[in-house]
């Protein structure tokens, strides 16, 4: 035992080189802890059966019991001191199964939200115990450097498809497996020849020039050569959230009414004067309305370390599956009791910059996010500068009005840049803000084509919805990939919490440079309106008036206008007529049986029913239907009998209802199957429960019952 031990050292170690690809998928320092631990709680494990011979069905006992035992404290450390440890472990203990899945569908890194630790802590557990089990006991101990191995691919099947100098870390993994199978090799050889000492320190000291060589060759040939895509299980993340409601850009103008502008739709600590909240970010335009293109949002982990200025926001009014954020976060830890399930539904979008909560905000809602500088919004006298990525978007088809104005404002222009800053200047010059509330214009909300070509009339008239969609469709004809976000822009004091009200509502472009994506203010400044010049009245010819032709030879035929010489004359023949009446006639015919077909459909369904009961199969059964007839006939006349109860209690002080019941509880728990007669003397006796009922109420009462749906949906 003890000369196999520097054997499971470097075991030990092709193991946890193993794991280093994990870091990228996981990126916490939870991770090298549990890892750790299992590993050293493995390795007694194996180390105690190999000392007392356990067996193998001893050794699974003892690995089950361990990981019941470290599966909190190691998956689901945050919820100890929370007191949730019994929900943590049931979490955990699902996790086990489920997590190989989920860490598939969730972006990275994933931290260690939903218990997701579980798959690496029983892979490398299990791993570890199966690995030093055979180097200690087994006579082919080389087979041991297949555990390390397992562990290497699942982390590069289970990891991103970039890695920053993959060539390393596969060299990293394999140096030392490649290391054990010589060392156990080696010893093998030795027990069967031992040598002398000197020959010992040749081989080792070869063997260490010819690690030295290998490893040189292969880091130049990795750093050099140009390494085939890595095949890995995550494929490109799909949309895996459902944006329900309208636009965001669409609900812009809610913002405003009268009861929307002074609500607090969120409050918020930790911003700095400047700060803008992002809210949504859209990028596809069908002509009507702004969505979300081709920029999937895939689900990410929360409460990861991060680095950035603590921000801390609490939900009011706002209503919206988007997350309100704050520059670029780096880290997101909601807050309250619902931040397990904010934590497990949220998604985001790296190409967007923005976040969403599938099941959507509520008010009280609260998260803290360590948030960094994102991109700028350029200053009016910057935007000159600004030069166009190389464009993917494309351009739509605009309206003439708007193309119109683009080239009368960009014409002395050249660069991309320069035209863009001109556009820009033109909607500022050109535009009036109008919300179409209150005092203010008449101001049409929606952001359709059409609405945007009544926008460019004189004057301008429309708020940021019309503006930045504007700015965005023509930015895209100046070869500029451009996109709308929709946020808040409040008033901020430094180190004071900031009420975000409707009224801080906004909407800015971004367009896509070489130096990334840059915000754009396009929305002009709050100035008076100038009241539209009264137009010229409009002059409407008359047509010319039409002269009557003359008479023909013969006179005029009995009935004709000669005023209206381009009528139109009755062409249609008899069998044309005949065909419209049969089809008027038709048309009466089937709405009287679509009419119809309801009363009768519910005595049909009512007849089906009481066949299906008179015919059952058991006889007990038919017993029971004469009961049920009777009942669901009392609910069709207004009665309904108490819902619990025996059928006697049921039946009251009626004396044949309470006959019926009778025979219905010896039919159904006598020894014997009822007979024919008794069958049908239970049926008589329904039949003449409810044609007392009929006799007192008069003849249109079972015309009635017989067209009430309450026996059929009412069960």
């Amino acid at each position: 035992m003890i000369q196999r031990a520097p054997a499971v050292g470097v075991l030990l170690v092709a193991i946890a080189a193993a794991c280093v690809p994990m870091w990228w998928i996981f990126g916490t320092l939870q991770l090298v802890v549990a890892l750790a631990v299992v590993m050293l709680v493995g390795t007694g494990i194996a180390w105690l059966g190999a000392v007392r011979r356990w067996s193998a069905l001893l050794l699974i006992i003892t690995g089950l019991t361990a990981i019941a035992l470290l599966a909190v404290p190691l998956s689901a450390p945050q919820q100890i001191p929370r007191g949730a440890w019994l929900p943590a472990f049931g979490d955990a203990m699902a996790a086990i199964v489920l997590s190989w899945r989920r860490l598939l569908t969730i972006g990275l890194p994933v931290g260690i939200g939903d218990s997701l630790l579980m798959a690496p802590v029983v892979l490398v557990l299990v791993a570890t115990v199966i690995g030093v089990t055979v180097a200690l006991r087994s006579k082919r101990a080389e087979t041991a450097a297949l555990a390390p191995a397992l562990i290497g691919v699942w982390s590069i099947l289970w990891g991103p498809r970039d890695l920053p100098e993959p060539w390393l870390s596969g060299l990293v993994m394999l140096v030392p497996i490649a290391g054990y199978v010589a060392l156990v090799r080696q010893a093998r050889r030795r027990s069967r020849a031992p040598r002398a000492l000197s020959s010992l320190a040749r081989r080792v000291g070869s063997g260490i020039l010819v690690a030295i060589l290998a490893v040189s060759a292969a880091s130049a040939a990795g750093a050099a050569l140009q390494l085939p895509e890595r095949v890995v299980l995550r494929g490109d993340s799909p949309t895996s959230v459902d944006l329900q409601g309208a636009s965001p850009l669409s609900a812009y103008r809610a913002y405003w009414s009268a009861q929307g502008r002074a609500a607090t739709q969120l409050t918020a600590t930790g911003l700095e004067p400047g700060d803008r909240i992002r809210l949504a970010v859209l990028d596809r335009y069908d002509g009507e309305v702004l969505g979300v293109g081709r920029s999937p949002f895939e689900r990410v982990a929360a409460a990861e370390p991060g680095d950035g200025r603590v921000v801390g926001v609490t939900i009011g009014e706002l209503s919206s599956q988007w997350l309100p954020v704050v520059g670029r976060p780096s880290a997101i830890r909601f807050v309250g009791p619902r931040s397990e399930t904010l934590a497990a539904d949220l998604h985001r979008s790296t190409a967007l910059n923005a976040y969403v909560i599938g099941s959507g905000l509520e008010r009280g809602d609260g998260y803290q996010m360590l948030a960094q500088s994102a991109g700028p919004v350029a200053a009016a006298e910057d935007v000159a500068a600004l030069e166009p990525a190389d464009p993917r978007q494309g351009s739509e088809t605009l309206p003439d009005a708007m193309l119109t104005a683009l080239a009368g404002w960009t014409g002395g222009e050249t660069s991309p840049g320069e035209r863009l800053a001109a556009m820009l200047a033109g909607i500022r010059a050109d535009g009036y803000v109008s919300h179409g509330v209150g005092d203010e214009a008449p101001s049409r909300p929606g952001h359709s084509l059409v609405r945007l070509e009544e926008l460019f009339t004189e004057p301008m008239i429309g708020d940021a919805e019309q503006y930045a969609t504007a700015a965005m469709l023509l930015a895209r004809q100046l070869d500029f990939d451009a996109r709308v976000v929709v946020g808040f822009t409040p008033a901020i004091e430094s180190g004071q919490p900031t009420a975000v009200v409707g009224s801080d509502a906004e909407a800015w472009i971004e367009v896509r440079t070489t130096t990334g994506w840059v915000g754009l203010d396009v929305v002009p400044d709050v100035r008076p309106i100038p009241e539209q010049e009264q137009q010229a009245p409009t002059v409407v010819e008359e047509p010319p008036v039409l002269q009557a032709p003359a008479p023909a030879p013969g006179g005029q035929i009995d009935g004709a206008d000669p005023a209206a010489p381009s009528a139109p004359t009755d062409t249609d023949d008899g069998g044309a007529r005949l065909l419209r009446a049969i089809a008027a006639i038709g048309g009466v015919l089937g709405l009287i049986a679509l009419i119809a077909a309801i009363p009768v459909g519910l005595v049909l369904a009512k007849v089906v029913r009481r066949r299906r009961r008179r015919n059952a199969e058991a006889p007990r059964e038919q017993a029971e239907g004469a009961w049920a007839e009777v009942v669901d006939g009392l609910r069709d006349r207004g009665e309904t009998l108490p819902p619990s109860g025996t059928r006697v209690e049921q039946a009251g002080e009626d004396g044949r209802m309470r006959e019926l019941a009778h025979r219905v509880d010896r039919a159904v728990f006598a020894a014997a199957q009822p007979t024919e007669r008794e069958v049908a003397t239970a049926w008589e006796l329904g039949a003449a429960v409810l044609g007392e009922r009929d006799r007192r109420e008069g003849q249109l009462r079972p015309v009635l019952a017989k067209l009430n749906p309450a026996s059929l949906v009412q069960r």
